[in-house]
């Protein structure tokens, strides 16, 4: 199980250079409902076979945390390997827009939108703070106060 902030909420990031957005609290809410549909890619190629699937999305004020299950694989352990390794650190989004607010100063505000799948990614938009925080056994249960902490960490 691979376990990470997906996206932050409340940081500004530059996309290129004719976007930066934001994505508010709120706007990921509906999708822990259906986490399970929810897959895992490497690097948003969904030419590709996915890796795994979410078994967990809670939303914090601060984010939306992951847990993601990595099927037993060669692709997917291999994959897993390069997480244990430190080699692929980040997370990142795909997602459909569904409410924006561009702002006079033309950042655009992501208030609701469709979370279509998540990436492990080398270098990903919103850096360090959307990552993988932990790997662990899928036997082990979710610790629900680790679970806390690691959310409250991403308001510092």
């Amino acid at each position: 199980t691979v376990c990470g902030i997906c996206v932050p909420y409340d940081v500004e990031q530059r996309i290129h250079a004719s976007l930066t957005e934001v994505f508010r609290k709120g706007a990921l809410a509906h999708v822990s409902r259906a986490a399970h549909r929810v897959k895992l890619l490497v690097g948003h190629d969904s030419q590709a076979l996915p890796i795994g699937r979410a078994t967990l999305l809670p939303e914090d004020a601060k984010g939306l945390y992951g847990e993601f299950r990595v099927s037993n694989t060669a692709r997917g352990n291999e994959i897993l390997e390069l997480v244990r390794d430190s080699a692929l650190t980040e997370l990142s989004i795909g997602f459909q827009p569904l409410k924006d607010k561009r702002r006079t100063d033309g950042v655009v505000e992501r208030l609701a939108a469709h979370l279509a799948e998540v990436s492990l990614v080398t270098f990903g938009a919103y850096g360090p703070a959307a990552s993988v925080v932990g790997v662990r056994d899928q036997s082990a249960t979710p610790n629900l106060d680790a679970i806390q902490d690691i959310l409250r960490d991403i308001r510092r």
